[in-house]
């Protein structure tokens, strides 16, 4: 497939360890919010740089599992990041945070634009001790959570087979 780009992937789906890896998001917003969740589901250490949280996010900062820097965001907020997620509503932020932290050699993930994200994250269906991430290479994120959800809805009408 050399040259070929149409059949390709853009992404190449795979799993990637962050336990114990410090993680950054930056925008507390609902989307900000739903990467917190995925990165600490993974084990991250994760900080969220933003002005505001809300309020689903302020109580796990109240109750000491999430770390908030209330800024803006700055490329001293990086530090020892292993993981940028920019996941602000203002397009000229997150083009920053993701030139800086390319600059610096940390993963990035631009929330709102897979063009300029080294990483995106699917939507992702856990089940017993299987995990399922479905992808459109960025191009349709709501399309990828209602396929995630069919297969949910699948699994689900799937009656287990007896054991012997």
């Amino acid at each position: 497939m050399t040259g070929d780009r149409s059949q390709g992937l853009r992404f190449l789906p795979l799993g990637i360890d962050v336990r114990g890896k410090h993680c950054l998001v930056v925008g507390g917003g609902s989307v900000g919010t739903r990467k917190v969740h995925v990165l600490q589901r993974a084990g991250a250490i994760v900080t969220v740089v933003s002005p505001d949280v809300a309020a689903e996010l302020a109580e796990l900062i109240e109750a000491g599992r999430l770390r908030w820097v209330k800024d803006s965001f700055r490329q001293e907020h990086l530090g020892d990041t292993f993981l940028v997620v920019a996941a602000t509503s203002d397009q000229r932020v997150n083009q920053t945070v993701v030139r800086l932290g390319a600059g610096q050699g940390i993963l990035v993930c631009d929330a709102s634009s897979a063009e300029r994200s080294d990483v995106i994250f699917g939507a992702l269906l856990q089940r017993d001790d299987a995990t399922v991430a479905v992808f459109t290479d960025g191009r349709d994120p709501a399309r990828a959570r209602r396929t995630r959800d069919e297969i949910a809805a699948l699994l689900a009408a799937r009656k287990p087979k007896p054991q012997c």
